[in-house]
């Protein structure tokens, strides 16, 4: 059986993003992180405001004992106290560089998630080099069954590479595997090929496609490609297709790297510990100072530190499903529709650019065409 690959593809359209997005993504960052982590919030919070009302309680009465009986040794425990907050600073300043490096650990592996994907880096991303494969595709390649199968394999990486990196497989429940057969772009046999080869899906892709380009190459006298047999100039497409291949590889093994390596245990374990120890002492030493107004200062300070907490925990695994994460669904139907869109235009493409004497009629563009869409802006 030999899916035909359809151009017209009604996929579903990427949503664009506006400059309301990247509110919007904090407030959707914030509260799922609070919902993933209820309990540990606030049984958090609630521990340390706890412990500071006991603190202002403890300091009450020791300002009662140290009024009644000056000089003695209520009024020297207060004394001693108040003299902590030097140290309790150092602690402070100390706990907020561990909470700031950790967020920014966290953050940084979302943010290199969404260059591999979505932004230029040194390599290029894995949008912008699928793309590259299909224009290649349409332009170099003269067989028209092989230009398929080689469009078609694009598109599939990159279903294969999002269901990969969330653990799965494009045959398990709630991936693409079977819509992709549905829409053309694979064969049922090709499938459970991919299922049964064990092998990382992706690369399963990566290989076919070197398997089309080798059979196009093998095509007597040439024919597999645009040009006469008489030109120098095959290996070196050969050569610029298989560094693509190459970047590719490269491109979603960094992305498997970002998902397995994951963040230390020592950055969560020092961080809540600082956090605590901090706290346990600052309520002692402000409760001297500020009174019944520690609880109220720790439960605002304890809740905005929490949050951070919490929110870097939710950027730790950036290739999810969960509303913070990067949109993968997205990026994969980017790809899709505009190499649908490249093969659409392939032949109107070799006419415009043409040096024929002949005029070329000019090329009505086609309005209901849903290949063209925003790439959506992240936050």
């Amino acid at each position: 059986m030999i899916a035909r690959f359809n151009g017209s593809s009604t996929r579903r359209h990427a949503e664009l993003d506006d400059e309301e997005g990247k509110a919007q993504f904090f407030l959707t960052l914030l509260f799922a992180s609070i919902e993933d982590s209820a309990g540990l919030f606030a049984g958090t919070v609630l521990f340390l405001v706890v412990w500071a009302i006991l603190c202002s309680f403890g300091a009450q009465e020791l300002r009662g004992l140290a009024a009644t009986n000056p000089g003695g040794a209520a009024e020297q425990w207060l004394d001693d106290i108040e003299s902590c907050k030097n140290a309790v600073s150092i602690i402070g300043t100390l706990f907020v560089f561990t909470l700031v490096f950790r967020f920014n650990a966290c953050y940084d592996r979302w943010w290199e998630s969404r260059i591999l994907w979505n932004l230029l880096c040194l390599q290029g991303d894995i949008i912008s080099k699928c793309l590259e494969l299909g224009m290649m595709n349409r332009r170099w390649f003269a067989n028209e069954e092989l230009q398929d199968r080689f469009s078609r394999f694009v598109i599939v990486y990159s279903y294969a590479c999002k269901s990969m990196l969330r653990g799965k497989s494009l045959t398990e429940e709630g991936e693409d595997g079977p819509d992709l057969v549905k829409r053309g772009l694979l064969t049922q046999q090709e499938l459970d090929l991919m299922e049964g080869v064990p092998c990382w899906q992706p690369h399963f892709c990566l290989d076919m496609l070197r398997e089309v380009i080798a059979q196009l190459h093998m095509i007597p006298g040439g024919k597999g490609l645009r040009m006469d047999d008489t030109n120098k100039i095959h290996g070196q497409l050969f050569r610029c297709l298989d560094n693509t291949l190459k970047h590719m590889n490269d491109l979603i093994g960094s992305c498997v790297r970002i998902r397995a390596s994951g963040l230390p245990a020592s950055y969560d374990a020092i961080t809540m510990t600082s956090f605590i120890t901090f706290f346990l002492l600052a309520s002692a030493v402000w409760s001297t100072a500020i009174g019944w107004m520690t609880p109220i200062v720790v439960f605002l300070a304890s809740m905005i530190i929490m949050f951070l907490i919490v929110m870097g925990t939710k950027l730790v695994d950036p290739f999810g499903s969960d509303k913070v994460d990067i949109p993968l669904e997205c990026f994969c139907a980017t790809i899709e529709a505009q190499v649908h869109a490249i093969d659409q235009r392939g032949k109107s493409i070799i006419a415009v650019a043409s040096n024929s004497k002949k005029a070329v009629r000019p090329l009505a563009v086609r309005s209901e065409s849903k290949a063209t869409f925003h790439i959506p802006r992240l936050a």
